[in-house]
C-alpha cells in the first residue's frame, strides 16, 4: 500500500519523551516533517504529541531503547508502517554521578547499553536500509564529556567517547555512499536528565541529584536542527564558558583539571 504521508520526509526521534528530544520534536514538527517518537514512557510521549505544531503529523512508537534484541523488528515496524525513515536522531541517553572507585560493572552497562550500545545497533539497522535506497541521515547526540574526564562521570563520559569514535568510523565508512552522519555534542542543558542519573550502584539519583544549570533545550534544539542541515560531521553545541574548557584542557590540561577538581570540591 502507498504510504499515507509519501513525500513528507520521516523523522524519528529516538528518546523523544523529554529533556532535548522533546524539544527537537517541536522543532521537527514546526519544520513540517512527520515525526515518529520513541521513548519507554508511552503516557509521556502520547502528551508530547498533542502538544505539537503539528500533532496530525506525529505519532508515538514506545519502546525500551536498551532492549537491543528488540530493535531490529522496532527499526522494521517504523520503516514499513512509514514508508521508509529519512532522518533519524539518538537523544536517549543516561547520565551518571558517582564515585569512579566504587562504581559498580551493573551502572556501567546501564550507561553503555543506552548511551552507546542502542544508537550504534539501531544505526547499523537503519544504514543497511538507508544504504539501498542511496540516501538517509543519522545523527548522534554525544556529549561534551566525551572531551575530557570527570570525577563523577567516568562511565557516562567513556560511554560518550564510545559513541563518539563509533560514529566518526560510521562516517568514513558511509558518507560517501550517500549518507549523511553526523556528531552533535552538547555541553550542559537545562533538563531533568540528573534526576535519573545513576549512583554508584545504578539507582537513579532522584532528589538527591545534584542541580546543573546550563542552556536550554529549545535553543540547543534549534541549533541542532540547524547543523543538521549542513554536511559537518560533528557540531558542538556549547557555550562560550565550555568551549573555553575545551580549549583549556587541550592546551593547559594540568591547569583544567585543577579547575575541575576545586569545581567538583575534590582538590
Amino acid at each position: 500500500s502507498v504510504p499515507l504521508y509519501q513525500g513528507m520526509e520521516t523523522v524519528w526521534i529516538a528518546g523523544a519523551s523529554r529533556g532535548l528530544g522533546a524539544a527537537l520534536a517541536h522543532v521537527v514538527s514546526a519544520s513540517g516533517c512527520r515525526v515518529v517518537l520513541t521513548a519507554r514512557n508511552a503516557p509521556e510521549l502520547e502528551k508530547l504529541r498533542t502538544l505539537l505544531p503539528h500533532p496530525e503529523n506525529a505519532v508515538v512508537a514506545p519502546a525500551d531503547l536498551t532492549q537491543t534484541h528488540d530493535l531490529a523488528a522496532l527499526v522494521e515496524r517504523i520503516w514499513l508502517e512509514h514508508g521508509g525513515i529519512h532522518r533519524a536522531f539518538f537523544c536517549a541517553g543516561l547520565a551518571q554521578w558517582s564515585n569512579p572507585l566504587t562504581t559498580t560493572p551493573a551502572a556501567e552497562e546501564q550507561l553503555l547499553a543506552l548511551n552507546y550500545r542502542f544508537p550504534v545497533q539501531a544505526a547499523k539497522l537503519l544504514a543497511a536500509r538507508m544504504l539501498a535506497q542511496g540516501s538517509g541521515q543519522l545523527v548522534a547526540v554525544g556529549s561534551i564529556a566525551a572531551e575530557f574526564g570527570q570525577p563523577e562521570s567516568a562511565a557516562y563520559g567513556a560511554s560518550k567517547a564510545a559513541l563518539e569514535r563509533h560514529w566518526e568510523s560510521f562516517y568514513a565508512a558511509w558518507a560517501h555512499r550517500g549518507l549523511r552522519v553526523q556528531l552533535m555534542q552538547p555541553g550542559v542543558i537545562q533538563t531533568t536528565i540528573m534526576a535519573s542519573a545513576l549512583d554508584e550502584f545504578g539507582a537513579a539519583l532522584g532528589q538527591q541529584a545534584k542541580t546543573h544549570t546550563g542552556q536550554p533545550p529549545e535553543a540547543v534544539a534549534q541549533r541542532l536542527w540547524a547543523a543538521a542541515q549542513t554536511n559537518r560531521f560533528k557540531t558542538y553545541l556549547i557555550s562560550p564558558t565550555e568551549r573555553l574548557a575545551l580549549l583549556l584542557h587541550r592546551w593547559m590540561p594540568t591547569l583544567f583539571y585543577t579547575l575541575l577538581r576545586q569545581r567538583h570540591g575534590t582538590a
